[in-house]
């Protein structure tokens, strides 16, 4: 097996966990609870990986994000269950997506989650771990 990288790369370290040991708890978003994958740290911070599902306690299902950008080189989201409803800068329509769609932003791009649905749940894996949002519009809450 080669020991090549991608340039700029760390060293990965083993990481794993079961959905039966998974705790959910508060994270960006008030009306979402995540769980982290560990994929922080086994990349040094070069991505994260999460679940995300709805927080039944704070869902509106109507504006839940507000329009934001975030500082990612990287983002991709795996519906797992459920349905979410998005607004994408330079898509000229609302885009649903359902269990088992994918969607990936390019970097920086502006979006708004409109509606999303009690059940739903999403994996994200975004790069770097630690990059930050731009809020552009209040989030409902």
């Amino acid at each position: 097996m080669s020991d090549e990288r991608l340039d700029g790369w760390k060293k990965q370290d083993l990481a794993f966990n079961y959905a039966k040991d998974r705790e959910f708890g508060p994270g960006l978003r008030r009306t979402a609870l995540y769980t982290d994958l560990g994929v922080v740290e086994a990349t040094g911070g070069q991505f994260h990986a999460h679940v995300v599902k709805v927080n039944t306690d704070r869902h509106t299902k109507q504006g839940t994000t507000g329009m934001h950008r975030h500082d990612y080189d990287f983002q991709f989201i795996y519906v797992i269950s459920g349905s979410i409803t998005l607004v994408i800068e330079g898509v000229d329509e609302e885009l649903t997506f359902n269990a088992g769609d994918t969607y990936l932003l390019p970097s920086k791009i502006l979006h708004n989650e409109t509606w999303v649905s009690d059940d739903y749940q999403g994996l994200e894996i975004y790069a770097p771990a630690n990059a930050g949002t731009q809020q552009l519009t209040a989030e409902i809450d």
